[in-house]
């Protein structure tokens, strides 16, 4: 992959690049991550490109993203995801990494959890429409559902994920286990 931007992403990149030069504890640097975000969920030219995005196959055994940028000095990226209506996700977290999250089209409800003792309790659910912007710190469980028609997500992360495991967690037993994140496939937008 390219370590030059996209051209639809080059100046939300150098944003980026410049709040990664700035010293910040973490939460300040993706709440401000999060204050980038509407550069490209108002981007006409992000969006006109996400018409076309691929779905992974129904029966893929494993998440994947799109994986448009990955920067190669301060290592955060940038990523597409797309699913169907109906489909949702398995109840996880995405282990040490942060992550900035919203939609540009449809919509979803996600659920957030909470370990207590051996079981799992929901702590708070919201729906996410283009515009609305999720910060995810590390180790924040929770599960997406989408609504009755195709979302289409845009997802900037302080690492690539899949290279290492996530926590996935069991509802009914808040049994946890260890899966790899979501399968990176390189697209150029």
């Amino acid at each position: 992959m390219s370590t030059e931007a996209p051209a639809l992403l080059r100046e939300f990149v150098a944003a980026m690049r410049a709040l990664w030069q700035q010293d910040l504890s973490d939460a300040e640097r993706w709440r401000r991550v999060a204050g980038l975000l509407p550069m490209l969920l108002d981007s006409s030219g992000l969006r006109e490109s996400a018409k076309s995005w691929p779905t992974a196959p129904a029966d893929y055994p494993r998440p994947q993203n799109l994986l448009f940028y990955e920067d190669p000095d301060y290592r955060f990226v940038i990523n597409g995801l797309i699913k169907r209506p109906g489909e949702t996700t398995a109840i996880h977290d995405h282990a040490h990494t942060w992550t900035v999250y919203s939609v540009l089209e449809g919509e979803e409800r996600v659920v957030r959890y909470r370990r207590t003792g051996g079981a799992l309790e929901e702590d708070g659910a919201y729906d996410v429409r283009p515009g609305f912007i999720d910060i995810v710190p590390p180790h924040l469980i929770h599960a997406e559902f989408a609504g009755s028609d195709r979302t289409v997500a845009v997802i900037i992360r302080s690492e690539k994920v899949g290279g290492f495991l996530q926590g996935r967690f069991d509802l009914a037993s808040g049994a946890a286990s260890a899966a790899p994140g979501p399968e990176q496939i390189p697209y150029l937008l």
